[in-house]
């Protein structure tokens, strides 16, 4: 079941063919391309945390779960992903949104008691504000000496302004500091939280890349939101009709091999921000 996958370089869409569109947000976009040349490598399919099906002969497959962090990065780096899409999905540093950071006086270490803290200050907040439709997303983080704090994306849906002391937020939260600002200039916030939230720097300064994936416990769950958030929207679309090609930021393509090392399936994603090129 091991496929071995490899870069391709240089490799573009046909205008022809159809791509699926996902759209994060009104200048975020994702296209995603896959050709597929062996049907093979689609036999298997997950049914249980732990388990696989050959959809071929039925044959039911245990599969090892990693029982730690460490050994489970890779599924950390997928939350992180999908947070940053649903960032991008209903936030993008508009007047009418704030970034909220709350943090506690000791070294506060109870992720439970974080939860509830955080739950009691949304509560006293939407009471002082009762007339304000608010949207939150909630993200939790670790600190090298075990600490948490929780930064906060908040936006007022019926406003086009939002604008809230910092020392209300820090007396309705009355555990520690607080720090309230605006994300002017940035212009994808689900990028620039992520990197805030998986980043570290050393003792001179240099940033660390995904250094801070390691200190979030197993199984803890790293961000809420509040239920009107909206999702990401997909639809297929073909690839030559896309307008906003000059606006690309990032491209990859990979080939996945059988497993005797032929029959290269491709799968290309391009990544697109209309808030530049134009």
């Amino acid at each position: 079941m091991v496929r071995k996958i490899k870069k391709i370089d240089g490799f573009g869409i046909p205008s022809n063919v159809i791509v699926k569109e996902i759209s994060y947000g009104e200048n975020i976009k994702e296209v995603v391309y896959v050709n597929i040349i062996s049907n093979t490598l689609n036999k298997y399919r997950k049914i249980s945390k732990n388990q696989v099906v050959n959809i071929v002969n039925g044959e039911i497959i245990d599969c090892k779960v990693s029982g730690n962090r460490e050994d489970n990065i890779v599924s950390l780096r997928r939350t992180i992903k999908k947070l940053r899409n649903l960032i991008n999905c209903n936030f993008e540093g508009a007047d009418n949104e704030l970034f909220i950071t709350l943090t506690y006086r000791d070294n506060m270490r109870d992720c439970r008691r974080l939860y509830a803290d955080f739950k009691k200050f949304y509560q006293k907040l939407k009471r002082r504000y009762k007339d304000i439709e608010f949207r939150y997303i909630s993200v939790i983080e670790p600190q090298e000496r075990g600490a948490w704090h929780v930064h906060l994306l908040l936006k007022a849906l019926n406003r086009d302004y939002l604008f809230i002391e910092n020392s209300l937020i820090a007396e309705l939260w009355g555990q520690g500091f607080c720090k309230t600002q605006r994300l002017d200039g940035v212009d994808n916030v689900g990028a620039y939280l992520s990197a805030y939230l998986t980043d570290l720097l050393d003792e001179k300064g240099n940033k660390k890349k995904g250094a801070r994936l390691y200190l979030y416990p197993s199984g803890v769950n790293i961000y809420r939101c509040s239920c009107n958030c909206v999702r990401p929207f997909e639809r297929w679309v073909e690839y030559g009709e896309i307008y906003y090609k000059d606006c690309k930021t990032y491209e990859v393509a990979y080939g996945i091999l059988d497993d005797e090392g032929n029959n290269c399936n491709i799968v290309k994603k391009e990544f697109y921000n209309l808030r530049r090129g134009h």
